[in-house]
């Protein structure tokens, strides 16, 4: 039994809770979150800062941002691992390396959820015969944050500009560099269009001998994050805790 806390608790970090309190076998230590809104029944502390005789989990869910993961990282790291969400962080080497040798220092783990996204073990198996990476990106203007009356192509550049540019809106983008080329070989197209109600990603792969392409689609939800994301974010978790089927896929 692994006691788990949430960084965030939006509509990811909610589902992700629910889906918790329905398993009912892991509980939920402590929410940290500012301006919590309790539409959701919770039994555990619920701050709005880290505190650090509160805030004590043996697996911490981040789910908020990536600013706030990068505030709050070296609290956790030191005694806990994590699931992180906020992929975009890593497009910051400084970030990335203080974050990996603080898990060398203290024994901690990080695990990273695929997200939105599909495939992530192929391409992370085919890294070292990759040649070119590509991911193209379209969504809603209200997804984006933007306004555009017509089809927008705005970005078309590398990942880690992508990620620098629009840090809470492609963190597909950040997995898929982290499983192949990394953030400065990756190429990134982010497309705004006001006639779609969705969230699609299209990756095409070359390498030497194959090359492939995954197409994913799903429904916005409202806001930045699209339908499949919650329940993909559930089903890491269940991954690393463990005791849920009688198979794993390896």
């Amino acid at each position: 039994m692994k006691q788990v806390g949430f960084l965030g608790c939006g509509k990811i970090g909610k589902t992700m809770i629910r889906h918790l309190k329905v398993r009912a076998d892991h509980p939920i230590a402590f929410v940290q979150t500012p301006n919590f809104k309790g539409d959701i029944n919770l039994d555990c502390p619920v701050v709005s800062t880290f505190d650090e005789d509160v805030c004590k989990a043996d697996l911490v869910v981040e789910c908020a941002t990536p600013d706030v993961l990068k505030q709050q990282y070296q609290y956790y790291l030191r005694r806990s691992d994590m699931l992180i969400l906020s992929l975009t962080a890593f497009s910051d080497d400084d970030f990335a390396n203080k974050a990996y040798a603080l898990c060398e220092k203290h024994g901690t783990n990080i695990y990273l959820a695929h997200g939105a996204i599909l495939g992530l073990d192929g391409i992370f198996d085919a890294r070292d015969i990759l040649n070119n990476v590509t991911i193209e990106t379209v969504k809603n203007p209200k997804s984006l944050g933007r306004s555009d009356t017509d089809r927008t192509v705005f970005f078309n550049g590398s990942t880690r500009e992508a990620c620098q540019l629009m840090p809470r809106n492609v963190n597909v983008h950040a997995a898929i560099a982290m499983a192949g080329l990394g953030f400065d070989k990756t190429h990134s197209k982010i497309i705004s269009d006001p006639n779609v109600s969705t969230n699609s990603h299209i990756i095409k792969l070359e390498g030497e001998g194959f090359s492939s392409t995954i197409d994913v689609s799903s429904f916005a939800t409202g806001g930045i994050t699209g339908k499949y994301t919650p329940i993909s974010a559930c089903g890491s978790l269940d991954r690393i805790l463990g005791g849920k089927t009688p198979y794993q896929f390896v």
